[in-house]
């Protein structure tokens, strides 16, 4: 069918939604709690079923979220308060066009995953800072917690037009809390006052958080802080981490029709790593020349540190249009320490990698009311990295040194039009020129329906993208190929969300397709080592499909399902690490106007991972990862009838199941959490 799919089930979906709003005759609206992730039981005085919030990412732009043509998701601060999750990419799991990949318990690789792109087609933001580093063009979640997360957005779906190479699969921005005006429609605290929070929570492992919060004014200054604090001891021998996250925000007015908003992000996580791998030529179970081997590893230790900040400037020239100048930069370092492991070994490993960025940009913004916004820039962007290695393995001891950098220079413009009360549009183009690859230009173009007799936003969408290989992929010594091309891909995509019964009823449907030109993937050499080569064409559609039910002003019930088929074209082989179904239930009730339950389970398909070898434990792993299921539950009391404090217990993998979420990296069993916040 090709092309002609979306519009298929497009076309099912609307029908059948179109016979559901005829038989209830709803008042429709077009924002619902499923795409905010706002809770109906926020609201103490009357049932809140849906919000409209103002959304940034899709457009650059703020806009209304029911107004847009594109495919994104809202994370509010209620849901993140609601399920209290230790780390953020545990909040994201609910998403259903995100997969979620950890290599074991806290604090260890995370890898995260939209429209089963790979993690450096994953486009990662903190207020507008590119997160993603130069070095493996992916970002990981490891050590990334909420507390001074007013929300997170997910755009689904090409966004090179806005921001350049590695936006395929789609954008993760994780906003701090609102200055006054900035456009994203839901103030972190109450004008002129000041909000606190601080919290403690102990759970087993000798498990610990502790955070503070503040968000208010001093003077004429919108001002936020937050830091945060996770230690464990891990789930076994060598398993522990130490985290540390901070960030700020603040809007500084100057004059009449000037202000200066700047934030800032820190992460450092403190890592034992509990495995490392060898190849035993000796043993003969996966191969007659020797196997794979994991071993648990008594003396490795990772340490990564992150800081990323960000100042804009606005002016205001005409009342229809305003000026921005931005600058924006990133470090970050990475440290590896893996000693001998005693026993005469002499294996060792000490790497030191260092990534920076540096970002500038110039835009300018028109605004003609709600028919049409637009915005055009320019900027520059220069990307750094220094790795030093030091090894010994198998005998065969040696220094690597790599020093490298790239840069691009990038001509932008995007805009938003509507029409009529039902039609929407988004046009936008980037000319990108890189300094190693030359000019490449990619466009977007969605379109929007608006059908309020029905209850329906209809949505379709194309765009292309790029990605220019990682400088890892590069010039790493040993596992790179300096003959790589950049991948290119097409994207078609196309959707419906309805809103019925005051959006007590919400449902989403969306299709994506995308087809790649020279793919890179790591590809098994005979030496069995991995190098990075460009495959050819590949493949990669599917479907995400999520309804969201407010029987009750103190009951919400949530499901999603979506369904990837990833697949290199010219082979029929499979592309590995994407589970191709994924199934979720979530709800909380509030049975008390103190108390409110919530609950989640997930069911996780088997994963392709073409790496084959021994456990720590003696299993031979070979072949797909199993598939797995697992259930979170939670409670949340409220005491501000007696003082200013909440309570909170939760449960994750209550069932207690024994799986991996990757191959080889046990994740945790059944653990339970305890807390009280402090919330004057």
């Amino acid at each position: 069918m090709g092309p002609l799919r979306p519009l298929v089930r497009a076309s099912i979906v609307a029908l059948a939604a179109t016979c559901f709003a005829a038989v209830f005759q709803p008042r429709v609206t077009f924002a619902a709690t499923a795409e905010t992730g706002e809770s109906a039981a926020d609201s103490t005085v009357e049932a809140r079923y849906y919000l409209d919030p103002v959304i940034v990412t899709g457009e650059r732009l703020p806009l209304r979220l029911g107004r847009v043509p594109l495919d994104v998701t809202v994370v509010g601060r209620g849901r993140l308060d609601a399920h209290r999750q230790f780390l953020l990419a545990d909040a994201l799991r609910e998403v259903p066009a995100i997969d979620v990949q950890r290599s074991g318990g806290l604090g260890k690789l995370s890898d995260v995953r939209l429209r089963g792109a790979d993690t450096r087609h994953t486009l990662v933001l903190f207020d507008g800072i590119p997160l993603n580093g130069p070095w493996l063009g992916s970002f990981d979640f490891a050590n990334l917690m909420d507390p001074g997360v007013n929300r997170v957005e997910v755009l689904g779906g090409p966004a090179s037009s806005l921001y350049g190479s590695g936006a395929v699969g789609g954008v993760i921005q994780v906003l701090s809390y609102p200055a006054s005006g900035d456009g994203r429609g839901d103030s972190g605290s109450p004008a002129g006052r000041d909000e606190l929070r601080a919290f403690a929570e102990y759970g087993e492992n000798v498990t610990l958080r502790q955070g503070i919060q503040w968000n208010g004014t001093i003077g004429r200054v919108p001002l936020g802080l937050a830091a945060t604090r996770l230690t464990s001891d891990g789930a076994g021998p060598r398993d522990g981490y130490r985290g540390l996250n901070g960030d700020f925000h603040a809007e500084l007015p100057v004059g009449a029709n000037d202000h200066v908003r700047v934030s800032g992000l820190a992460t450092d996580g403190k890592k034992e790593l509990p495995y490392d791998f060898f190849f035993d030529s000796t043993d003969p179970t996966l191969s007659p020349f020797g196997s794979n081997k994991q071993i648990h590893d008594p003396n490795n230790d990772e340490e990564d540190r992150l800081l990323a900040g960000i100042a804009t400037w606005r002016h205001t020239l005409l009342p229809a249009v305003e000026l921005e100048a931005e600058a924006s930069g990133l470090t970050g370092r990475i440290q590896n320490q893996n000693e001998p492991n005693g026993g005469g070994a002499t294996d060792f490993q000490d790497t030191d990698l260092r990534n920076t960025r540096g970002i500038g940009a110039l835009r300018a913004r028109l605004h003609r009311g709600s028919s049409l916004q637009a915005v055009a820039g320019a900027d520059y962007r220069a990307d750094q990295v220094k790795r030093d290695d030091a090894f010994n393995f198998g005998g065969f001891t040696d220094t690597t040194r790599v020093e490298k950098g790239i840069h691009a220079r990038s001509l932008f413009a995007q805009a938003h039009w509507e029409g009529a009360g039902r039609l929407l549009a988004d046009a936008g183009i980037r000319l990108d020129d890189h300094s190693r690859y030359g000019s490449y230009g990619v466009p977007r173009v969605a379109l929007g329906l608006l059908a309020p007799e029905v209850g329906l936003k209809f949505r379709a969408g194309y765009g292309r993208a790029f990605t220019a290989p990682t400088l890892t992929d590069l010039y790493y010594p040993g596992y790179s190929n300096s003959t790589l091309r950049p991948e290119r891909s097409t994207t078609w995509e196309a959707g419906a969300v309805g809103l019925w019964l005051d959006g007590r009823v919400e449902g989403r449907v969306s299709y994506h397709h995308t087809n790649f030109a020279d793919l890179i993937q790591g590809v098994l050499q005979p030496n069995f080592s991995f190098l990075p080569e460009n495959v050819g064409k590949a493949r990669i559609e599917g479907e995400e499909y999520a309804l969201h039910l407010a029987p009750h002003r103190r009951v919400e019930i949530s499901g999603y399902a979506a369904h990837v088929i990833a697949k290199n074209t010219e082979t029929g082989a499979l592309l590995a690490k994407r589970p191709s179904w994924r199934f979720g239930l979530s709800g909380q009730a509030s049975v008390h106007r103190d108390l409110t339950l919530t609950g989640a389970w997930r069911w996780v398909d088997s994963v392709l991972d073409p790496f084959n070898f021994v456990d720590a434990r003696g299993r031979v792993l070979d072949g797909d990862t199993p598939g797995y299921a697992a259930l979170d539950l939670g409670a949340l009391v409220t005491l501000r009838h007696w003082a200013p404090l909440e309570l909170n217990a939760r449960v994750s993998n209550v069932l207690d199941r024994d799986y991996s979420e990757v191959k080889g990296f046990p994740a945790r069993g059944r653990a339970a959490t305890v807390g009280v916040t402090f919330a004057p």
